[in-house]
């Protein structure tokens, strides 16, 4: 009984460690971030609002209830209600349902934001961890290099200016390792509060992503799914859509109601009353046109512009990936192997004595520099790739 209860003990720790190591994904983090967020949470709330107002859009005036005396004799009842003409609430419900749309694109322009964000801190997280695995194999070779120099410097084998070098060398990289160490832990935090998940996170290695972008030709088509140029030309819609309903507001209303203006016994039929409002101040409804002829005009002009920005943002992400995609095919033919070749080779003339410390010590810097620089380029091709998608509304 006492192996069954030990051998139960320890699977369930063993069941509750493997849990609190869970590796969780790039896209589960955007899942727990897109449930995190408060910015998404009002923009869902924005978009339920505009919904809820769509009723609103037939908001007839309150019925208008009096008590008189119109022949001194005796008091009556009267209600009147007015509306405006009838194409008036039509144009309102189909200008509220263009906000919905708004609210529901902007929403989802909310949620892009989200991902872009996680995305970037991932791939940074990534970069880190491969950072530091570089940086701890060179820190641990640096650490060997100077404590073998302190020993033969001891022994009179070596003179006081190699030490020294040996101990600036790897106190150089060692710092450079430390830094990693907070670079990544404050990049961890981040991502922890951004996606609300408060365990380890197991970062899965930094890989090139195997999605290519050719430089495609940049035209009107190249931003159809781009959110933010979407929001403009639904504002766009929105003010075309105002400039009707604010002509339709200068169409006469009416009114109709009930009201006994004659003896108590007059007709039933002759107690009703029936109006029109008519727009005598015309210049009030012409300066609500003109405004919103502006307003549309504002619009198309954003559109332009917010266009014209992307188009430069498109057209420098894609120099950025063609610069680094030719950075990434160096290192991956030469430079990683040239740098191993160096290492190699500098070591082996260190140990056969035809370098000193300081040779032996600038010779793999400069190896050790390109070894850092292969894991840059993977991140800096990667996050050019991802401004792309961003750019394009892709993501």
């Amino acid at each position: 009984m006492f192996k069954i209860f030990t051998i139960t003990c320890f699977l369930l720790y063993f069941r509750e460690c493997a849990y609190s190591q869970l590796n969780i994904s790039e896209n589960e983090l955007i899942k727990m971030a897109l449930l995190n967020s408060r910015n998404l949470s009002a923009s869902t709330l924005k978009a339920l609002q505009q919904k809820q107002l769509l009723k609103g859009s037939f908001n007839l005036p309150n019925p208008e209830v009096f008590v008189e005396s119109p022949t001194g004799n005796f008091y009556t009842g009267s209600v009147t209600q007015s509306f405006e003409f009838p194409s008036v609430y039509g144009k309102q419900h189909q200008l509220q349902k263009q906000r919905i749309i708004l609210a529901e694109k902007e929403k989802v322009l909310t949620e892009n934001e989200i991902k872009f964000a996680v995305r970037q801190l991932y791939l940074s997280l990534q970069y880190e961890v491969a950072l530091q695995q570089q940086l701890y194999l060179q820190d641990t070779v640096y650490e060997k290099i100077t404590t073998a120099a302190a020993r033969q410097f001891d022994a009179g084998q070596i003179n006081y200016l190699q030490k020294i070098y040996t101990e600036t060398s790897y106190g150089e990289i060692h710092n450079q390792y430390l830094q990693a160490q907070l670079r990544y832990n404050s990049l961890l935090k981040q991502l922890q509060y951004i996606s609300g998940y408060k365990e380890n996170l197991t970062i899965n290695p930094l890989a090139i992503f195997e999605e290519q972008l050719a430089n495609e030709t940049i035209d009107s088509t190249s931003f159809i799914t781009n959110l933010s140029l979407q929001i403009v030309n639904q504002n766009t819609l929105i003010a075309q859509k105002n400039i009707s309903l604010q002509k339709a507001k200068s169409l006469p209303g009416f009114a109709f109601g009930y009201f006994n203006q004659g003896e108590r016994n007059t007709p039933f039929q002759n107690r009703f009353r029936f109006g029109i409002t008519v727009p005598l101040w015309f210049a009030q409804y012409r300066g609500n046109i003109n405004a919103a002829k502006t307003a549309f005009e504002i619009s198309k002009q954003n559109e332009g512009g917010l266009q014209q920005q992307y188009a430069v943002q498109l057209l420098q992400a894609q120099n950025e990936l063609s610069v680094y995609r030719q950075s990434l095919n160096y290192y991956q033919k030469i430079g990683i192997n040239k740098a191993a070749e160096i290492i190699s080779t500098a070591r082996r003339f260190f140990e056969n004595g035809e370098n000193d410390y300081i040779d032996y010590l600038r010779n793999i810097n400069d190896a050790y520099a390109i070894q850092l620089k292969y894991p840059e380029a993977i991140k800096n091709y990667n996050q050019s790739i991802l401004n792309i998608q961003y750019i394009k509304g892709t993501l």
